[in-house]
Parts: structure tokens; sequence; C-alpha cells
């Protein structure tokens, strides 16, 4: 090649190298980013995030967050992908019968009543029939809770609680859990037009403690507050569900973070990806507990130390 056409065949190339550029720019952000798991949030909600990312960092394999609205955009399209994780009750119920009954689903961070209701409205759905679906639980096991009130009440013989539409279907649950801490359960079923005040007073004044548990219809804001009342004035110990009860003035709780419980379902993911069913929905394998000390010296009670706490309830479900 001449010297002259050598220059001109260089000046061709550096002209046509933005535009190379370019094209391989397109090339590159047209290619789908891979992602086996698809994580799904019923709304964009801090909680719901938490929960997203830390499945994402637990997962074997890479993954995508989007929201439920983005795709109901998409017109639920999750053919890319080998299984969907739905964060929240909304996202579970929707996807449950919107994408491939064989696809499979993973409802996370959700009530375990809530998502036994979801089996009961889609008992016929081909998704039930062939086991795609499970959960990992918001709440407690109640053999958790009372065990945490054994250990931190050692010499209480009868615990109260009240009930609402969604926890009395869980009465026997809650007798044998009782049983097995040698309490003897007292309950009240209360509906949406009682008055809770009326009921939960001589509730809580018979017994030794109160366990409240995580029923919205029975624990809105108002009730919590009562319930909080009454047994600070009855002087009777209460077992909270959560951090915040415990920051209120309960006198203890156990509970889950929305970190482990995404730490949990990125492990059942990950232990489940080559079978075609999935296992029953389950508790929270990781939990925290937190104790309140100025509710326990006003109700002179010698709290053990929160990790001892938490040590006995891990050795208790080995």
């Amino acid at each position: 090649m001449s010297n002259k056409n050598y220059k001109r065949y260089e000046g061709c190339q550096l002209r046509l190298m933005p535009l190379l550029g370019l094209v391989l720019s397109f090339i590159l952000s047209a290619t789908p980013v891979y992602a086996e798991s698809l994580i799904v949030l019923s709304r964009q909600l801090d909680s719901y995030q938490t929960v997203a990312e830390s499945i994402a960092a637990t997962l074997d394999a890479p993954s995508r967050i989007t929201t439920l609205s983005e795709l109901e955009t998409d017109g639920f399209n999750t053919s890319n992908f080998e299984e969907v994780v739905a964060i929240g009750s909304k996202a579970a119920d929707k996807l449950y019968s919107s994408i491939p009954a064989e696809q499979k689903l993973y409802a996370s961070f959700l009530p375990r009543q809530t998502f036994l209701a979801l089996l009961d409205k889609y008992k016929n759905h081909t998704r039930t029939r062939k086991k795609t679906i499970t959960a990992i639980f918001l709440d407690q096991p109640y053999s958790r809770q009372l065990s945490l009130a054994r250990l931190i009440v050692p010499q209480a013989k009868i615990v109260a609680t009240a009930l609402g539409p969604n926890s009395k279907n869980d009465l026997q649950l809650l007798e044998n859990a009782a049983d097995t801490n040698n309490f003897s359960l007292k309950y009240e079923t209360l509906e949406e037009t009682d008055n809770p005040i009326h009921k939960l007073q001589p509730l809580i004044r018979g017994a030794d403690l109160f366990l409240s548990l995580p029923d919205k219809s029975v624990f809105n804001r108002t009730t919590a507050k009562w319930v909080l009342y009454i047994s600070f004035r009855q002087r009777i110990p209460l077992i909270g569900f959560s951090k915040k009860y415990v920051d209120a003035g309960a006198l203890a709780a156990v509970y889950s973070t929305p970190k482990g419980i995404g730490k949990q379902t990125a492990e059942l993911v990950n232990k489940t990806t080559s079978s075609k069913t999935l296992p029953a929905g389950q508790y929270p394998a990781y939990f925290s507990v937190a104790t309140n000390p100025t509710a326990a010296k006003s109700l002179k009670v010698q709290l053990p130390s929160v990790d001892s706490i938490k040590a006995k309830l891990m050795e208790l479900e080995k």
C-alpha cells in the first residue's frame, strides 16, 4: 500500500471509530442482563427493599428486582426467569395466578394466616396442585413466643391472649404451645364490633402474663395502646410481637428482621433450584430478641441478657 493510500485508509478508520463505538454501545445496551430469579415488591417500601436486597445478596444466581406495578405494565411476562419471589401479600396474591403455574413462586415477608388464606383462595388452582408455591412467614411460631415468656417469667402459670378473626383459627396451635411450656391458656375472641376494653380488662387481670398476637383486626394502634395501659396498671408482663411494641412498653418480644427473612428466602431458593415441587411454608429461622429493662424494673422482673435468652431459645429448637 502506498503512503498516500495508507493515509487515506487511516483517515477513514478515524472517521469510522465514533460510529463503531455508537453501534457497539447500542448492541450492549440492548442485550438483556441474565438473571435467574425475579424479585417482585408489592410496592416501594423500605422494608420490602431490604428483603429484596438481602435475597439478591444471598442467591447463588443473578437476580433482578422490580415492583408489581412495573411487572403488570409488562404484562406479567416472567418467561426469562426460572423462579419468581414475591415480597409482601399483594405481590403473592397477584402473582399466584398471573404467572405460569409451572414457574416456582416463593412468597416472602407475609403473615402465615395470609398465606393460608391464599392457599384456600386458590385451592383449585394448578399451582396449588403442583406444589409450585411456598412461603417464608413474617410472624413467629407460638412455641417460640411462649418459650420466651417461660424464660423471662419462669414462675408464671396462666397466659392470656386475645384472638381475632384470623388468629382464632390457630387456637389449637396456641393450646399446644402453651401446654408444651407448662402454661394454662386463657383467651377471649374479639370481633370488630366488640369493645376491646370490656373484654381485655378482666382477661388481663386474671393472668400472670399477656401474649399479644399480630392480628390486625385485634391489635390496631388504639387497642395496642389499651393493652399496654391495662397490663401496666395490672402489673402484668406483656409479651409483644415486634421491637416497636417493646420500645412502647412491652416487656419482651421475639421478632425477625427484613434482612434475616430475605436471607432465609434466598437460602430456600438455592436449596430448591433443581426441585419441581416446593415445601410447605416456613416460619422465620433467623430471629432477634428485644427486652425492655424499664418495664422489667417496674414489674420487678429479673431479665436475663438478650444474648442468653436467644441462645436458650435456639437450644430449645434444636
